[in-house]
């Protein structure tokens, strides 16, 4: 096995997971960097994946790469900054392990991360949020109605909202859902007797599990990728903007309903404090964002400052050669 291979398996099983303990989908993100890596190693530098040497993957070639993402791949800033820090702890963990690679490791992790233009945030108003869950009601989209509220209520990333389990709801007193964030972070989030209602409803009515006690299954009987969330969002839109001529005026994404979250919850009076350890942010530098120049214990004040939304009743560690195969296999 080649040396590169065999540094790049390390560190994504004895290091990201065995050491820091990172979540698996912090691990997925590595894997899918270094494979796209290898496919750009391939297409662009005709050199297959089991020939690629540590020696190879110099500062230029990273550079290279991430000029490739942002041109080809057509991913944005910020993705390429993602991509860039994943390969980076991978250099700093091969500096520290193969000390003959600290001068070439270091040169890579000089490498800057691209500035990311100021993004004007685009959320629904409380408003906005009332008109589209009585839209769905009315259209008697139960389902969809259940995901949009827990996705508003919760505040949940994508990536939080689609591993919810059943196991993780609490729908008797002091109801609350758990979530699993970043770093493998975990929050218990509290939630209105007005949902619990409607989760109760969507269990008993519409809910089929098929094994893995998800809360949400795709039309495909599987977990939903974050991708298919985005495309529910993108297929609700045009309807809302249809019906509702006056609003819906933004371009939204599935990230908006947490951003209209935390902009409410702080609109409404709730402490910066408190909207950082809801969001699950590490930094309240994060949070700063939704402090927006208009705005005016914990678990009491979230829930007193939510806009109440009601529904109508009547809703392996194995080495592998090919390395491509094997990073494929944990993304």
């Amino acid at each position: 096995m080649h040396r590169f291979s065999k540094l790049v398996q390390e560190f994504l099983t004895s290091y990201i997971i065995g050491e820091c303990n990172y979540s698996m989908n912090t691990k997925s993100s590595y894997a899918t960097t270094f494979y796209l890596l290898l496919e750009f190693m391939n297409k662009e530098k005709n050199m297959k994946p089991n020939k690629i040497e540590i020696e190879s993957i110099t500062k230029e070639v990273i550079v290279q790469f991430l000029d490739w993402l942002e041109t080809t791949r057509a991913v944005s800033i910020s993705t390429r900054n993602q991509r860039l820090a994943c390969i980076k702890s991978f250099y700093k963990y091969v500096q520290t392990n193969e000390p003959d690679l600290f001068e070439s490791c270091s040169t890579i992790l000089s490498i800057k991360n691209k500035k990311v233009p100021n993004k004007r945030i685009s959320y629904f108003t409380e408003n906005e949020i009332k008109l589209m869950i009585n839209y769905l009601n009315d259209t008697k989209a139960l389902k969809k109605l259940t995901m949009i509220c827990v996705l508003y209520e919760t505040g949940a990333r994508v990536s939080e909202f689609i591993n919810i389990k059943l196991g993780d709801l609490n729908l008797s007193e002091n109801a609350g859902i758990t979530l699993y964030g970043k770093g493998n972070k975990t929050r218990i989030v509290p939630i209105s007797q007005e949902l619990v209602q409607l989760i109760s409803k969507y269990l008993k009515e519409v809910y089929i599990n098929y094994g893995d006690d998800y809360l949400f299954y795709s039309n495909y009987k599987k977990k939903y990728e974050r991708s298919s969330i985005n495309k529910l969002i993108k297929s609700l839109l045009p309807n809302l903007k249809k019906k509702y001529s006056n609003y819906f005026k933004e371009n939204y994404h599935v990230h908006s309903f947490r951003h209209s979250k935390a902009s409410h919850l702080y609109n409404n009076g709730t402490p910066l404090l408190y909207v950082k350890d809801f969001l699950g942010h590490s930094t309240i530098t994060s949070t700063e964002i939704y402090a927006t120049p208009d705005a005016k214990k914990q678990r009491e004040e979230i829930l007193r400052n939510s806009e109440v939304i009601s529904t109508k009743s009547k809703y392996s560690s194995n080495k592998i050669d090919d390395l491509d195969k094997w990073l494929k296999s944990n993304m």
